[in-house]
């Protein structure tokens, strides 16, 4: 994608215009509708698969039932479950029908959904029966009484069951879709990551939905005409593995599906699951997070597996290192590895690098129509080319703010309707974005800042570190001293000396390990793949062994 810098702010091409008063479910209705019936969704566990047109009918059924039971324009319904076949049809069902769907992590613990709940006071809560219980226990803990709609067989908690809510035939060609104003009204809320603090509700209205499907279908068609290999450029099968729950996998995998690109699912991550899916249903295109991009580019079980059919895998989430990228491209064959870069509060996506390798390391250049400047953290002052700061982005996927609080939302503007991201990086004089770390997370060694990703990315150069994750732990005269947590590579035994001596030889002074190495069996994260360092540092509390 082009991109041009003026007075050191660097703007995407021109953004396809999108009229304001449309309707995200209206355009998901048509897509469907289109579709047919051709396949669309298949489980990459039992084989089971859907049709379009069984979305389709399924959405108008959970549309039409939920109004009969009282759902209004702007009622909020709340959807935690796993990745399952009744997800996109409960999801736009809620659309089609008016309402604001409510995504919920299903990780989260009862403290955190309850404190969802009092921000989104859902009318209706769909849920699986994994997370019935967790639900239902939350739900006693908020003034409202939302009645609980429960997927499956079993009645594991009182409930009104989907499969009677679903049952019957309707005629979808008499069903009228709830009128929405697509500029202003929201069409679900997304929640933040909560890797900060308490989970945000962020708005997102039916324009941002469609403004980021039309920038997938931009993404799909410029990264298939600047490919470098002469492999088939057809993408005809998608892997889903991101939870739909998480706006990365919700957004991408929904658009996706309007470009009735068929998608294999999976509910979890299974070393040998995810590889044979890819092999035996020729997957073409999956979206990843960088512990699978580590599992990718280290596990010798990823050398058993046929993945030639794999051409398009983009990664998100955190930043993903050059030297990754190219282990990823080394051992299975893959020509580039698409890194993007975004936040639910600006819809998700705002870059994406879809030049075919010759900016590794980048996550690309501004998406149509976005503005993205770097600001000096100490200054204020708007940086040039290869100068790190603070990325502050101005798009039509803005969201509409964060429910519940207008004041934190608005907090994150500025004067000219710049959105603040936290988020630490610099631009080439191309115009492409490299992502550095997140601002509350860069370590403060006498005066020096530290970013943990790069540590990280050095360390997993290391053939006896499998997983790790950096922290700045309390020191009283340096501030902050960088400490790794490592999970060591099956069969090696490297020691915190061994790995110290290693960074040491890297970096400069003030990159070292000065806090040691603690070695741990795993490494916490979030759902779509970022380190949960306020858990890495409620550890280093009560440390674990460093032997």
């Amino acid at each position: 994608m082009s991109a041009f810098i003026h007075n050191n702010i660097v703007s995407g091409p021109e953004e396809e215009y999108i009229p304001a008063h449309l309707s995200y479910g209206q355009f998901m209705f048509d897509q469907l509708k289109k579709g047919g019936d051709q396949v669309a969704l298949i489980s990459g566990e039992t084989g089971e698969s859907v049709t379009y047109n069984h979305i389709l009918q399924e959405s108008v059924k959970v549309a039409l039932r939920l109004q009969k039971l009282g759902l209004k324009k702007g009622d909020l319904v709340g959807l935690s479950c796993e990745n399952r076949f009744e997800f996109p049809p409960t999801a736009l069902g809620v659309i089609f029908a008016g309402g604001v769907l409510s995504t919920l992590n299903i990780t989260y613990s009862t403290g955190e959904l309850t404190h969802l709940l009092k921000i989104t006071k859902p009318k209706f809560i769909f849920v699986s029966p994994i997370t019935a219980q967790n639900v239902l226990e939350s739900c006693q803990e908020v003034p409202l009484d939302p009645k609980l709609i429960l997927f499956g067989e079993y009645d594991v908690i009182p409930a009104l069951m989907y499969n009677e809510l679903v049952r019957g035939d309707v005629r979808v060609e008499d069903f009228n879709l709830v009128d929405v104003n697509g500029m202003d009204d929201p069409v679900a809320v997304m929640c933040s990551s909560g890797t900060t603090g308490l989970p945000k509700g962020v708005l997102l209205t039916h324009v941002n939905f469609l403004t980021l499907s039309a920038h997938m279908k931009y993404y799909f068609h410029h990264s298939q005409l600047n490919k470098k290999s002469n492999i088939n450029k057809d993408i005809l099968n998608g892997l889903s593995l991101i939870p739909w729950f998480h706006a990365y996998g919700f957004i991408t995998t929904m658009a996706v599906l309007a470009m009735r690109i068929r998608i294999v699912f999976l509910v979890r991550f299974e070393p040998e699951q995810f590889l044979e899916t890819i092999q035996n249903y020729k997957i073409n295109m999956t979206t990843i997070v960088p512990p699978l991009a580590v599992f990718l580019a280290k596990d010798p079980l990823v050398e058993k597996y046929d993945l030639s059919s794999l051409h398009e895998v983009w990664c998100g989430a955190a930043p993903l290192s050059v030297e990754l990228q190219k282990a990823i491209i080394k051992r299975t064959g893959l020509d580039f590895i698409k890194q993007g870069y975004g936040l639910t509060e600006v819809t998700q996506a705002c870059c994406v690098d879809v030049t075919g390798a010759d900016k590794v390391g980048s996550c690309g250049t501004p998406a149509p129509g976005m503005k993205i400047k770097v600001i000096d953290i100490e200054t204020g002052q708007k940086l040039g080319p290869h100068q790190e700061g603070e990325l502050w982005i101005k798009s039509p996927l803005r969201m509409k703010g964060y429910l519940g609080d207008a004041a934190a939302g608005a907090a994150l503007l500025d004067a000219d309707g710049f959105v603040r991201t936290g988020d630490i990086g610099y631009y080439d004089r191309d115009g492409f974005f490299y992502i550095v770390d997140r601002l509350k997370e860069l370590i403060k060694y006498k005066g020096f800042q530290v970013a943990p990703a790069e540590l990280e990315a050095l360390l997993l150069q290391h053939g006896g570190v499998a997983d790790c994750g950096v922290v700045g732990s309390p020191d009283e005269r340096a501030g902050e001293l960088p400490v790794a947590f490592v999970v060591r590579a099956p069969g090696a035994r490297p020691s915190e000396a061994d790995l110290c001596e290693y960074v040491a030889s890297k970096v400069s002074p003030a990159k070292h390990l000065r806090g040691g190495v603690i070695f741990v069996d795993e490494i916490p994260k979030n759902p779509s793949g970022k380190i949960l360092r306020r858990e890495l540092r409620q550890m280093l509390k009560t440390p674990k062994s460093k032997l």
